[in-house]
């Protein structure tokens, strides 16, 4: 884990103001993605930042007596980057963000996720104080896919996720740089991915793996597998998934139900899907209804219907290209 710490206490008490800040400026910036920072005239200068690199993620909290930040086109040619910023608001008063014709006014534990390619400007109208989470935009987007629909929206800091990735976040800012530990930083690292896609909003697998890291994880997804490979089967159950795993099926059952779906719900919702998919397909135009069903695991072709109908609000007939 890499680490760092700068702070305008640690500068040459002789310079002057603008000398340090110019000083602490180019040290945040050799750290982080570069911005244009006014710093306030009406007191001292003073300011500081604690940061930690754990690979595909960074965090960092900073303070000073500065009132806007802009990530301007200057500087994105100064340190060109289109990663992703979450950024909490610590400070008093009103902390305000416009970027990408999107604008958001913050309370203190606000919260708003922006984009370090487009150009930006903060403002608060008390001294700065944040806390930020930085992840590439591959990264995250692996696991929130509409990560840029909720850039500068407010996040709901009464969501669980949101008030523990915060907390998490000032842990991690605070765990000692000695010794340098790889297992651990792994380890911090995933939480706070996993946290970061729960907070955004991770839908489907991404965000079943964020809430059940580990072995229910994997063994999950290897029940999901099935289901995928297997659903056509109209003799498929559960039983067959738990003796191909060398579990219980009660096992399988509880892994399931911690998704949310039952295992019956989810081999129903494949073979309705995969129903969908034929019936408004080439092949499917070739195909009876009634084959359909068949290739998708149904036994009784009126079960079929009354579940189509019911899901998608129409009859396979009437679904048809």
């Amino acid at each position: 884990m890499n680490r760092a710490s700068i702070s305008s206490e640690c500068l040459d008490p002789e310079l002057a103001d603008h000398q340090k800040f110019s000083l602490w400026s180019e040290q945040m910036e050799a750290l982080t993605c570069c911005v244009d920072i006014t710093r306030s005239d009406d007191r001292p200068f003073s300011a500081s930042m604690q940061w930690a690199d754990l690979s595909d993620v960074q965090v960092s909290r900073f303070a000073g007596s500065f009132h806007r930040i802009r990530r301007s086109r200057t500087a994105i040619s100064r340190g060109p980057n289109d990663d992703f910023c979450l950024l909490f608001h610590r400070g008093r008063g009103t902390f305000r963000v416009n970027q990408a014709g999107r604008e958001a006014a913050l309370a203190r534990s606000g919260a708003f996720l922006g984009s370090n390619g487009m150009p930006a400007d903060m403002v608060s109208d008390a001294p700065f104080s944040c806390t930020t989470l930085t992840v590439s935009r591959d990264r995250l987007l692996s696991l929130v896919g509409a990560a840029d629909d909720v850039l500068v929206k407010p996040l709901d800091e009464r969501s669980p996720a949101i008030g523990l990735l915060q907390r998490y976040i000032e842990l991690v800012v605070d765990l000692p740089g000695e010794p340098h530990d790889p297992l651990l930083q792994n380890h911090v690292g995933t939480t706070l991915l996993d946290l970061t896609a729960l907070a955004l909003g991770a839908r489907g697998d991404a965000a079943q793996n964020a809430t059940m890291r580990g072995l229910r994880a994997s063994r999950t997804q290897e029940v999901i597998a099935e289901i995928n490979r297997s659903f056509a089967s109209a003799g498929f159950s559960v039983e067959q998934v738990a003796k191909r795993m060398g579990v219980s099926a009660r096992y399988v059952q509880d892994l399931l139900q911690d998704t949310g779906s039952s295992f019956t719900e989810r081999l129903l919702e494949r073979r309705l899907q995969h129903a969908m998919r034929l019936l408004t397909s080439e092949q499917g135009d070739r195909m009876k209804v009634s084959d359909i069903a068949l290739a998708c695991g149904f036994n009784e072709i009126a079960y079929f219907n009354q579940r189509f109908r019911r899901r998608f609000g129409q009859t396979p007939t009437q679904s048809r290209r």
